[in-house]
């Protein structure tokens, strides 16, 4: 018969051996910009891998958990010149590598900014590895500025349904979007900053959804079970002072972003994870009605709360749809959306 300490340190392996494993990963410059921006903050047990093939940038200015110099003998540590078919052809000189580094792993989050070389043509590369590992796929990208020219604009074109093919879901963000709506006042790091910081709310917020334990609690079974009805799927952070109608005012706060339309009217499934010091049972309820509101009544719920005394400055709201119309996410499978490409040659497009 075991003894109670013998039970405890049984249950420890266990739970440490079914804990979710995720990768982070950013690929060429611009996504392990926004890697760095991650690492500096809270990400959970999640681990941080940067990947480029610019072997400078790479030792210099980016901090992750881990660093692969792909493509040694083709790019030869000077970067892939805004080629993408250097980019790719350098994560398949490497691909042992990064087959390493999504090996045994459930969730992988790709972060890559379009247009460039690198990020643009590693990334479809590191997708079709991680499905062939069985994880769960979420790409998260950007579109080159209007400014950046229509090289750029071409790539990001051109190589986006590569990516698509072997993602679950990728959400775009079009930089144009940042700089439409971007404080004049502030310089390109702040603004740039925005663009992070929507990002790594939307990656951490899973994170932690999934690897926390809370109150009531969301796993990864009930992340699966809500993406079995749709692949097209939102991620929203939103966060209240605290107050009468702080519910109300989080859940606005989630679902009003400057990147991206979304229209929730019709989801078929959602995560809401409320996190706080002192939830009400009230206020859960509140929360579930509400989304039901929203996106009707034939939008699954699964509902959790998590209990943490070191927030005191109100509660925060963590929502996945599924679902969801958007031409800035794509679903596996899905068709790529016009409206993408609306400033370049977009009659074209199909």
């Amino acid at each position: 018969m075991l003894t109670m300490k013998e039970n405890t340190e049984e249950l420890e392996r266990i739970a440490n051996q079914a804990k979710i494993k995720i990768r982070i990963i950013g690929c060429g410059g611009g996504g392990t910009n926004i890697l760095s921006e991650i690492q500096a903050q809270d990400h959970g047990d999640a681990r941080t891998i940067a990947i480029n093939t610019d072997a400078s940038h790479l030792l210099k200015k980016v901090n992750a958990d881990g660093k692969i110099l792909i493509g040694k003998s083709i790019a030869k540590g000077l970067g892939a010149g805004n080629n993408p078919e250097v980019g790719k052809l350098a994560a398949l000189e490497s691909q042992d590598s990064l087959k390493k580094a999504v090996y045994g792993t459930d969730i992988v989050f790709i972060i890559a900014t379009l247009g460039g070389g690198t990020g643009t043509g590693s990334a479809p590369v590191l997708a079709k590895l991680a499905k062939e590992n069985k994880a769960l796929v979420f790409s998260m990208v950007t579109l080159p500025f209007e400014s950046e020219g229509k090289e750029k604009m071409a790539n990001a074109k051109d190589w986006l349904p590569a990516l698509s093919e072997y993602s679950d879901v990728i959400i775009v963000i079009p930089n144009q979007r940042l700089e439409d709506s971007m404080d004049k006042t502030k310089n390109y790091e702040d603004n740039f900053t925005m663009t992070a910081k929507f990002i790594m709310d939307q990656i951490t917020g899973l994170v932690r959804t999934i690897n926390d334990p809370g109150r009531i609690n969301i796993d990864f079974q009930d992340l699966k079970k809500v993406l079995s009805r749709s692949r097209s799927t939102f991620m929203a952070v939103g966060k209240s002072a605290g107050g009468e109608g702080r519910i109300d005012f989080s859940i606005n706060q989630a679902l009003k972003n400057p990147f991206i339309n979304v229209d929730i009217s019709k989801a078929n499934g959602c995560l809401l994870r409320l996190i706080g010091s002192d939830i009400e049972l009230g206020e859960y309820n509140y929360a579930m009605k509400k989304i039901t509101e929203i996106s009707g009544v034939d939008c699954e719920i699964i509902g959790g709360i998590e209990i943490r005394p070191d927030i005191t400055d109100g509660i925060y709201v963590f929502m996945v749809f599924t679902g969801v119309k958007s031409d800035f996410i794509i679903g596996n499978g899905d068709s790529i959306g016009k409206d993408l490409f609306s400033n370049y040659d977009a009659d074209s497009f199909v």
